[in-house]
């Protein structure tokens, strides 16, 4: 039997909760005045931390992001020492998008901390349940055709 309208909203509001308890504990915890990241700049670290070398067109569509804003944050990023960027040799007009060092260090920082926000968040599951909620989100989030994770 299909769930009601009434359960659909509350999957809604249940992952609204999630998102927004999440989000506001990581910019109070790592407030962008004190570590000099935005949660967005984070999650460009966290994408590109991910699967480089990879260009600007492609990290925008991973993210569903407007290229114009991947643009923006991957400006800032570079300014930081964080990513570096070089030309493809076979298509000139195509730039790989990589972390520096320092990038690494700092990704590896945001790694550290979202699974430690996330291991809390979801503690009072159980590792099964865990496993499922896991499988569930991944398979939601490639019907709607982000396949980064």
């Amino acid at each position: 039997m299909p769930l009601t309208e009434k359960e659909y909203i509350r999957i809604n509001q249940a992952l609204f909760t999630l998102a927004h308890a999440y989000e506001s504990r990581m910019t109070r915890e790592h407030p962008a005045d004190k570590t000099g990241l935005t949660i967005f700049e984070c999650a460009v670290m966290m994408v590109i931390g991910q699967t480089a070398p990879i260009n600007s067109q492609e990290l925008s569509r991973r993210m569903d992001v407007p290229p114009s804003t991947v643009s923006v944050y991957i400006r800032g990023l570079r300014k930081k020492g964080l990513v570096k960027s070089e030309q493809d040799q076979q298509d000139r007009r195509n730039w790989w998008l990589a972390l520096t060092d320092q990038g690494q260090l700092v990704y590896q920082a945001i790694i550290a901390g979202t699974s430690q926000y996330t291991q809390d968040f979801f503690s009072a599951l159980s590792d099964e349940e865990q496993r499922t909620l896991l499988d569930l989100l991944l398979k939601a989030s490639h019907n709607l055709g982000f396949t980064w994770q």
